[in-house]
């Protein structure tokens, strides 16, 4: 029997066979790998698809090129990026609130709320101006803007002066208050505002009785046609101190709400303010001479035209519904003349914001259409600026809109004082919107608006409905997007659309472009 060769495990001759062993598998294993990648570089090269490289498609007919094409870098600036490359697009304004529309550059959803942007930071007043000429659609973002703010909590109020806000009213499930003689409304333009939770009594009554100051001295310099002298500007201040009892120590409780027949009635009561006159030395007589004027001005405003629409009684009748979805005024009855429509505004105005200084009143929106005719009396515009430093208290948003910056050039001389608080309300404003502009009105624009060059060319080529926004530091082309509903609601011009030849029938707007086409190729 032969010997069998015994290996002691763990000897060197046991290792150096493993050694040999893992060799020989690792060699295997690379054989076997350089196998499969020739066996699917074969199966790629004749199932797969042509390859490509820097020359194009390999193959006949395949384009291929001799030359490589070669580009140079891309050099541009982030707000041209933005529309190529959807990662770096225009985030917008970053706060919630409705629906503008488009902006024109970054294709993104323009999304806006002066409150919104008011508590982030980005506005330091919630003050907005939109202008624009005729037929831009100005006045559809004004209706858009109230419309759209209901879902939001935010309840919208209007002065209107057109009889263009009817189909607003019907869409929002309101009824307008119609304003005029023999329409029965009667308003006190000199209510006072509510005293709001924080404010201290000194400020409130100061409050009170700069407002009324401003609004009676405006509408007086308005009736008078020109400023007001001192007797008459005294007189004012002593007879409404007398009608309220502001100067007698008498208790805040028990203060009298004025209105504009007690007022003319204290004016002619020299005993209820002859003593104001002792300190200045001032003859009774010879003051009550030298403000005459302005008692007939005060008697024509409360008997005259508007007589029997803003001289309430104390305790009016005539309320706003804070849970409707706001208060439309319509004063179309008295627009008989720019004097009567801007007193009108005023009075009407005063007295829808005493009614709205409710502390539990809800977030809200004040729009000034035709703003441009109160700036042509001084006064008002006083009594709009104030109106405007209030806002944060009164928590209102408040919209200016009219046509040119250049209607605002025109109330007065160029240094003139209401020339100046026209651009200072301008200025105070966060927000400006400013639709197609005549080429007249550019260098207006510019001065009030601050754009550039670029965007200044820009409002003469704006289409309808695309407006240049300047919010804060920032500015945005938007196109102006509207709903089915809104289309109806915010349309102006359907009177100049009937067919003439099918009267009571309405063209559409196929029709209506076709029939403009027609006109314009007859033209010689």
């Amino acid at each position: 029997m032969s010997r069998a060769r015994v290996r002691r495990e763990g000897s060197l001759g046991q290792r150096i066979e493993q050694a040999a062993q893992r060799r020989d598998l690792a060699a295997a294993q690379a054989d076997l790998e350089r196998e499969q990648r020739a066996l699917r570089r074969t199966s790629q090269r004749l199932l797969g698809a042509p390859p490509v490289d820097g020359r194009g498609a390999l193959g006949r007919a395949a384009g291929r090129v001799f030359w490589r094409l070669r580009l140079p870098p891309l050099v541009t600036t982030s707000a041209q990026l933005c529309s190529v490359y959807p990662f770096v697009a225009d985030p917008g304004l970053g706060v919630d609130g409705p629906l503008i529309g488009q902006e024109v550059y970054s294709r993104t959803g323009f999304v806006f709320s002066m409150r919104e942007l008011y508590r982030a930071g980005v506005l330091s007043a919630p003050n907005m101006v939109v202008t624009g000429e005729i037929g831009s659609a100005k006045s559809s973002l004004l209706k858009t803007i109230a419309f759209r703010g209901i879902p939001f909590g935010t309840r919208f109020y209007i002065v209107d002066v057109k009889g263009e806000y009817d189909a607003l009213a019907q869409a929002s499930g309101i009824r307008p208050v119609r304003v005029g003689p023999g329409a029965g409304v009667v308003m006190n333009p000199l209510a006072g505002i509510r005293r709001q939770p924080g404010q201290g009594e000194a400020q409130w009554l100061q409050i009170q009785r700069a407002r009324r100051l401003l609004l009676l001295e405006g509408l007086l310099e308005i009736q008078l046609g020109g400023p007001l002298g001192e007797a008459e500007r005294s007189l004012i201040e002593y007879a409404l101190d007398a009608v309220t009892r502001g100067d007698d120590g008498t208790s805040v409780d028990r203060l009298a709400t004025p209105t504009l027949s007690l007022v003319l009635r204290a004016m002619g009561d020299p005993q209820a303010w002859a003593h104001r006159l002792a300190g200045v030395h001032y003859d009774v007589d010879q003051f009550t001479a030298d403000s005459r004027r302005v008692r007939l001005a005060l008697e024509r405003l409360i008997t005259g035209a508007l007589g029997g629409i803003f001289d309430a009684p104390v305790a009016s009748t005539l309320t706003v519904d804070f849970d409707q979805p706001g208060a439309i005024l319509d004063l179309r009855a008295v627009r008989t003349s720019d004097q009567m429509m801007a007193m009108a505004m005023t009075c009407a105005q005063s007295w829808l914001e005493a009614e709205l200084t409710r502390p539990d009143a809800p977030p809200r929106v004040c729009l000034y259409d035709e703003f441009a005719l109160i700036t042509r009396h001084l006064g008002l515009v006083r009594r709009m600026r104030e109106q405007l430093k209030l806002a944060r208290a009164l928590g209102t948003e408040n919209i200016l809109a009219f046509h040119r910056f250049s209607d605002l050039a025109a109330s007065g001389s160029a240094d003139s004082e209401q020339v100046r608080i026209a651009r200072g309300l301008i200025e105070d404003t966060g927000v400006r919107v400013s639709y197609r502009q005549a080429a007249g009105s550019l260098d207006a624009a510019r001065e009030f608006l601050g754009t550039t060059d670029v965007e200044t060319n820009l409002l003469l080529h704006l289409r309808r409905g695309v407006g240049l926004w300047k919010v804060g530091m920032r500015s945005y082309v938007v196109k102006h997007q509207l709903s089915t509903l809104e289309q109806d609601m915010v349309d102006t011009d359907s009177r100049m659309r009937v067919d003439p030849d099918r009267p009571g029938r309405e063209l559409t707007d196929a029709e209506y472009e076709a029939r403009e086409s027609d006109a314009v190729g007859q033209v010689p």
